[in-house]
């Protein structure tokens, strides 16, 4: 974990809490997802692997009625990019029309969707969940690029035989996605007998 330091608060007994940007952290699209992410761009390559490509298609849309039919999709939801010193990514555009347009789709196959939930019929209420489950997805891996991405470390100051200030690092873990660290799972891997009320 590379360290550039975003947020450092004090904990009881001398204990810090340094939490950093984590620039090593893995793509999540390395994990077990549910939807297939197919991104096509002449500068970036951060989607899953297909067996088509955008030449093959006149248009977005012709790419999009290739996936619901030829593949089978339960969901899928076009992924647009804004590029302007540096990259984000949303499944519902961005305002500004030159600099943003659609990159590809996020989709899930009806059989993948089965396999997934052990059904053999599709209900409205699981096509709902596996759309807000793609959108999670796109969500995260847009805090992935954009590196809103953070590790932690505990460390103890304290004053050595020599009368300099020393530090020890006594835990440390990384990749929590989102910069509210009570929300993205590090307070879980903190011990809770060094947090302080306030956090």
């Amino acid at each position: 974990m590379e360290k550039n330091l975003y947020k450092e608060i004090k904990l009881k007994e001398d204990h810090i809490l340094q939490i950093f940007q984590d620039t090593w952290g893995e793509s999540p699209r390395e994990w077990c997802n549910l939807g297939t992410m197919a991104i096509f761009h002449r500068r970036y390559n951060f989607g899953d692997e297909v067996d088509f490509k955008s030449d093959d298609f006149n248009s977005w849309s012709e790419m999009g009625e290739y996936i619901n039919k030829d593949l089978d999709a339960a969901v899928c939801i076009p992924i647009y990019m804004y590029d302007h010193s540096g990259i984000t990514i949303n499944c519902d555009g961005f305002a500004c029309p030159w600099d943003s347009g659609q990159v590809g789709y996020i989709y899930v196959s009806r059989q993948k969707l089965k396999d997934e939930y052990g059904v053999k019929r599709i209900s409205n209420v699981m096509l709902e969940r596996a759309e807000k489950a793609l959108r999670r997805e796109v969500h995260v891996m847009d805090q992935y690029i954009t590196g809103d991405v953070y590790g932690f470390q505990v460390i103890k100051r304290y004053l050595n035989t020599n009368g300099e200030i020393q530090e020890d690092i006594i835990d440390s873990c990384s990749g929590f996605y989102g910069d509210n660290f009570k929300e993205n799972g590090m307070m879980e891997y903190i011990d809770k007998d060094l947090l302080i009320d306030e956090l």
